[in-house]
Protein backbone atom coordinates (compact mmCIF):
# COMPACT_ATOMS: atom_id res chain seq x y z
CA UNK A 1 0.00 0.00 0.00
CA UNK A 2 1.11 3.56 -0.77
CA UNK A 3 -0.05 5.21 2.44
CA UNK A 4 0.81 5.50 6.10
CA UNK A 5 -1.50 6.07 9.05
CA UNK A 6 -0.48 8.25 12.02
CA UNK A 7 0.36 4.91 13.56
CA UNK A 8 2.07 5.87 16.81
CA UNK A 9 -0.92 7.71 18.27
CA UNK A 10 -3.48 5.17 17.09
CA UNK A 11 -1.39 2.24 18.31
CA UNK A 12 -0.95 3.86 21.72
CA UNK A 13 -4.69 4.37 22.11
CA UNK A 14 -5.49 0.81 21.09
CA UNK A 15 -2.84 -0.69 23.38
CA UNK A 16 -4.23 1.32 26.28
CA UNK A 17 -7.70 0.03 25.44
CA UNK A 18 -6.52 -3.59 25.36
CA UNK A 19 -5.02 -3.14 28.82
CA UNK A 20 -8.24 -1.68 30.22
CA UNK A 21 -10.58 -3.76 32.33
CA UNK A 22 -13.77 -3.02 30.40
CA UNK A 23 -12.91 -3.90 26.80
CA UNK A 24 -15.48 -5.68 24.67
CA UNK A 25 -15.07 -6.86 21.08
CA UNK A 26 -17.67 -6.63 18.33
CA UNK A 27 -18.10 -7.64 14.69
CA UNK A 28 -20.27 -6.00 12.04
CA UNK A 29 -21.34 -6.51 8.42
CA UNK A 30 -23.27 -3.95 6.45
CA UNK A 31 -24.76 -2.82 3.18
CA UNK A 32 -24.79 0.77 1.97
CA UNK A 33 -25.89 3.03 -0.84
CA UNK A 34 -22.82 4.80 -2.25
CA UNK A 35 -22.79 7.89 -4.44
CA UNK A 36 -20.31 10.60 -5.46
CA UNK A 37 -20.15 14.33 -6.09
CA UNK A 38 -17.98 15.17 -9.12
CA UNK A 39 -16.87 18.79 -9.61
CA UNK A 40 -14.67 20.07 -12.44
CA UNK A 41 -11.80 22.01 -10.84
CA UNK A 42 -11.64 24.62 -13.61
CA UNK A 43 -15.31 25.30 -14.37
CA UNK A 44 -17.06 24.19 -11.19
CA UNK A 45 -19.42 22.05 -13.27
CA UNK A 46 -21.14 19.20 -11.42
CA UNK A 47 -21.41 15.83 -13.17
CA UNK A 48 -24.54 13.84 -12.45
CA UNK A 49 -23.95 10.49 -10.75
CA UNK A 50 -26.09 7.56 -9.72
CA UNK A 51 -25.64 5.37 -6.69
CA UNK A 52 -24.45 1.79 -6.44
CA UNK A 53 -24.71 -0.77 -3.66
CA UNK A 54 -21.61 -1.44 -1.57
CA UNK A 55 -20.76 -3.37 1.56
CA UNK A 56 -18.55 -3.44 4.62
CA UNK A 57 -17.27 -5.82 7.29
CA UNK A 58 -15.41 -4.93 10.45
CA UNK A 59 -14.09 -6.08 13.79
CA UNK A 60 -13.81 -3.54 16.58
CA UNK A 61 -13.51 -2.95 20.28
CA UNK A 62 -15.28 -0.82 22.85
CA UNK A 63 -13.25 0.52 25.79
CA UNK A 64 -14.74 2.67 28.54
CA UNK A 65 -13.59 6.28 28.94
CA UNK A 66 -16.10 7.68 31.39
CA UNK A 67 -19.40 5.98 32.27
CA UNK A 68 -21.36 6.11 28.99
CA UNK A 69 -18.53 7.31 26.75
CA UNK A 70 -16.29 4.73 25.05
CA UNK A 71 -13.40 4.59 22.60
CA UNK A 72 -14.54 2.38 19.69
CA UNK A 73 -11.94 1.85 16.93
CA UNK A 74 -12.51 -0.69 14.15
CA UNK A 75 -10.56 -2.46 11.44
CA UNK A 76 -12.86 -2.40 8.44
CA UNK A 77 -13.14 -3.47 4.82
CA UNK A 78 -15.39 -1.31 2.66
CA UNK A 79 -16.36 -1.20 -1.01
CA UNK A 80 -17.62 2.17 -2.22
CA UNK A 81 -18.28 3.70 -5.61
CA UNK A 82 -20.67 5.43 -7.95
CA UNK A 83 -22.08 5.30 -11.49
CA UNK A 84 -21.74 7.97 -14.19
CA UNK A 85 -24.65 7.77 -16.65
CA UNK A 86 -23.68 7.53 -20.30
CA UNK A 87 -25.28 8.93 -23.42
CA UNK A 88 -26.14 7.81 -26.92
CA UNK A 89 -22.49 7.27 -27.86
CA UNK A 90 -21.06 6.64 -24.38
CA UNK A 91 -21.91 3.74 -22.05
CA UNK A 92 -22.56 3.98 -18.32
CA UNK A 93 -19.42 3.85 -16.18
CA UNK A 94 -19.51 2.08 -12.80
CA UNK A 95 -16.62 2.87 -10.43
CA UNK A 96 -15.81 0.62 -7.47
CA UNK A 97 -12.98 1.09 -4.96
CA UNK A 98 -12.03 -1.33 -2.20
CA UNK A 99 -10.61 0.11 1.03
CA UNK A 100 -9.00 -1.15 4.19
CA UNK A 101 -10.10 1.39 6.80
CA UNK A 102 -9.39 2.31 10.39
CA UNK A 103 -12.40 4.17 11.83
CA UNK A 104 -11.40 6.02 15.03
CA UNK A 105 -14.76 6.49 16.75
CA UNK A 106 -16.33 7.53 20.03
CA UNK A 107 -19.30 5.52 21.28
CA UNK A 108 -21.93 7.20 23.45
CA UNK A 109 -24.70 5.22 25.17
CA UNK A 110 -27.88 7.30 25.11
CA UNK A 111 -30.09 5.00 27.21
CA UNK A 112 -30.12 4.35 30.94
CA UNK A 113 -29.08 0.71 30.69
CA UNK A 114 -25.40 -0.30 30.60
CA UNK A 115 -25.94 -3.59 28.77
CA UNK A 116 -28.39 -2.53 26.05
CA UNK A 117 -30.16 0.45 24.52
CA UNK A 118 -29.76 3.28 22.02
CA UNK A 119 -26.27 4.49 21.15
CA UNK A 120 -24.48 6.77 18.73
CA UNK A 121 -20.97 6.56 17.29
CA UNK A 122 -19.04 9.32 15.54
CA UNK A 123 -15.51 10.14 14.42
CA UNK A 124 -13.07 9.91 11.52
CA UNK A 125 -12.10 7.00 9.29
CA UNK A 126 -8.67 6.67 7.65
CA UNK A 127 -8.69 4.45 4.58
CA UNK A 128 -6.24 3.02 2.08
CA UNK A 129 -7.35 1.81 -1.34
CA UNK A 130 -5.94 -1.55 -2.40
CA UNK A 131 -8.05 -2.17 -5.51
CA UNK A 132 -10.30 -0.25 -7.87
CA UNK A 133 -12.01 -0.68 -11.22
CA UNK A 134 -14.29 1.00 -13.73
CA UNK A 135 -16.79 -1.11 -15.67
CA UNK A 136 -18.16 -0.20 -19.11
CA UNK A 137 -20.20 -2.55 -21.31
CA UNK A 138 -19.45 -5.39 -18.84
CA UNK A 139 -15.70 -4.85 -19.34
CA UNK A 140 -13.71 -4.04 -16.20
CA UNK A 141 -10.54 -1.90 -16.25
CA UNK A 142 -8.30 -1.42 -13.16
CA UNK A 143 -7.95 2.06 -11.72
CA UNK A 144 -4.46 3.50 -11.26
CA UNK A 145 -3.52 4.93 -7.85
CA UNK A 146 -0.81 7.61 -7.90
CA UNK A 147 -0.17 11.32 -7.33
CA UNK A 148 -1.74 12.13 -10.71
CA UNK A 149 -4.47 9.49 -10.89
CA UNK A 150 -6.70 8.09 -8.12
CA UNK A 151 -5.93 8.86 -4.50
CA UNK A 152 -4.80 5.81 -2.48
CA UNK A 153 -5.72 7.58 0.79
CA UNK A 154 -9.24 8.48 1.86
CA UNK A 155 -10.43 10.34 4.95
CA UNK A 156 -14.10 10.32 5.93
CA UNK A 157 -16.33 11.50 8.75
CA UNK A 158 -18.60 8.78 10.13
CA UNK A 159 -21.74 8.87 12.25
CA UNK A 160 -24.29 6.28 13.27
CA UNK A 161 -27.35 5.70 15.42
CA UNK A 162 -28.09 2.20 16.63
CA UNK A 163 -29.55 -0.13 19.21
CA UNK A 164 -27.68 -2.75 21.19
CA UNK A 165 -29.81 -5.66 22.40
CA UNK A 166 -29.38 -7.56 25.65
CA UNK A 167 -28.40 -10.74 23.74
CA UNK A 168 -25.49 -8.89 22.05
CA UNK A 169 -27.14 -8.12 18.70
CA UNK A 170 -26.42 -4.70 17.17
CA UNK A 171 -28.57 -2.87 14.61
CA UNK A 172 -27.19 0.38 13.27
CA UNK A 173 -27.92 3.08 10.66
CA UNK A 174 -24.80 4.87 9.44
CA UNK A 175 -23.68 7.78 7.29
CA UNK A 176 -20.21 8.37 5.85
CA UNK A 177 -19.15 11.75 4.43
CA UNK A 178 -16.03 11.87 2.28
CA UNK A 179 -13.64 14.63 3.36
CA UNK A 180 -10.99 14.09 0.69
CA UNK A 181 -11.14 13.66 -3.06
CA UNK A 182 -10.61 10.14 -4.38
CA UNK A 183 -8.61 11.65 -7.26
CA UNK A 184 -5.23 13.41 -7.46
CA UNK A 185 -3.65 15.80 -9.96
CA UNK A 186 -4.81 18.91 -11.79
CA UNK A 187 -6.42 17.21 -14.78
CA UNK A 188 -8.95 15.09 -12.93
CA UNK A 189 -12.15 16.44 -11.33
CA UNK A 190 -12.63 16.55 -7.58
CA UNK A 191 -14.63 13.50 -6.50
CA UNK A 192 -15.93 12.81 -3.01
CA UNK A 193 -18.02 9.78 -2.06
CA UNK A 194 -20.87 9.44 0.44
CA UNK A 195 -22.61 6.39 1.92
CA UNK A 196 -25.82 5.72 3.81
CA UNK A 197 -26.42 2.22 5.06
CA UNK A 198 -27.41 -0.36 7.63
CA UNK A 199 -25.22 -2.72 9.62
CA UNK A 200 -25.90 -5.72 11.79
CA UNK A 201 -23.41 -6.89 14.37
CA UNK A 202 -22.73 -8.67 17.60
CA UNK A 203 -21.14 -7.62 20.89
CA UNK A 204 -19.02 -10.48 22.25
CA UNK A 205 -19.07 -11.08 25.97
CA UNK A 206 -16.11 -9.66 27.88
CA UNK A 207 -13.62 -11.62 29.90
CA UNK A 208 -14.47 -12.52 33.47
CA UNK A 209 -14.44 -9.42 35.60
CA UNK A 210 -15.36 -7.12 32.71
CA UNK A 211 -18.67 -5.28 32.49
Amino acid sequence: MHFRFPGALVLMLIVNCLNAQSVKWNARVGIHNSIARIVDKRTGHNTKTNSIIGGSASIGLKAEFDKKLFFAPRLQYSMTGYKVPGGQSKPDSSFRIHYLELPILLHLDLGRQETHGIFTEFGLSLGGAFKGSVEQNKKSTPLKFSMTQYNPVNVSAMGSLGYSFLNGLILEAMYTYGLTSITNGDTKPKIRTFQTGLTIGYNFKGKPGQK
